[in-house]
């Protein structure tokens, strides 16, 4: 009798579940994208999103706060600000062929790590029914913004639950069926296993990061344009391209109880 090492164990096992780490977006037709704040998506890979959407794949945005903090000018009320960002958000998401953008509107900074939350997000899974969910991975190092770490949680307990009956069940009494994703992405990641290579979409992610005007002053922008462009000079030395965006994909089988996850 062969006995597989551990190698070959989970190789066999990335098989069983059809975890094809080549083409993740395979067979995807509508993707979500789940964002803390109102750039998110497209500071994160919004390269990924305009290849998505060019070959005919709907991906739609889930922004969770208002961004009401994110200013540096004491003119600015919070009402103000996020009324600029939401009109920032809507062009810039049209640049990249995203004609959808849902918001949660919770309050920046403030978002909460709660049941109601996670339920929010459930509902809008079911709802949309997507082939794929896209959020922040919560474990990226160093990350001091707590909407970030909150919102790469919430998603993660979205995608496991959503498939439950009996969490969120009053969705059931309004038409929402529970609903199965079987892989979950992570962009703003320190770990990738997979990565796009973005170097004829580079610039127009970078005109339509720059249309959040709000957020990416001249003087923002002088620092921030070759921050961008070294992420992207670093992922795509990777794969040996210029530019690049990286991703994490898990099976949603390894989202529970699952030792060697960081290992995919």
């Amino acid at each position: 009798m062969m006995v597989l090492s551990f190698e070959g164990s989970l190789e066999k096992l990335l098989t069983i579940l059809e975890f094809d780490l080549s083409n993740p977006f395979k067979d995807a037709e509508k993707v979500l994208c789940i964002e803390p704040h109102p750039d998110d998506c497209v500071i994160g890979m919004g390269g990924t999103i305009k290849k998505l959407t060019e070959r005919g794949v709907k991906v739609v945005y889930l922004c969770l706060t208002d961004g009401s903090m994110g200013t540096y000018d004491e003119s600015v009320s919070p009402h103000e600000l996020a009324l600029i960002r939401r009109r920032e958000e809507e062009k810039s998401a049209r640049m990249l062929g995203v004609e959808r953008i849902i918001w949660l509107d919770y309050r920046d900074t403030e978002l909460p790590y709660n049941i109601e939350a996670r339920n929010n997000i459930i509902k809008v899974i079911r709802q949309e029914k997507p082939d794929l969910v896209l959020a922040p991975d919560p474990w990226l190092p160093y990350e001091a913004h707590p909407d970030h770490v909150t919102a790469g949680k919430l998603a993660l307990e979205a995608v496991l639950f959503s498939p439950l009956p009996n969490v969120a069940r009053s969705d059931l009494h309004i038409g929402l069926e529970p609903h199965r994703i079987d892989l979950i992405g992570f962009y703003y990641t320190a770990k990738p296993n997979y990565f796009v290579d973005i170097t004829d979409v580079m610039e127009l992610k970078l005109r339509a990061i720059r249309v959040h005007r709000s957020q990416f002053t001249d003087d923002v922008w002088e620092k921030w344009e070759p921050f961008l462009r070294t992420v992207a000079e670093f992922y795509g030395e990777k794969i040996g391209v210029r530019y690049a965006e990286g991703l994490r994909f898990m099976p949603e089988l390894f989202l529970h109880i699952t030792p060697f996850a960081e290992l995919i």
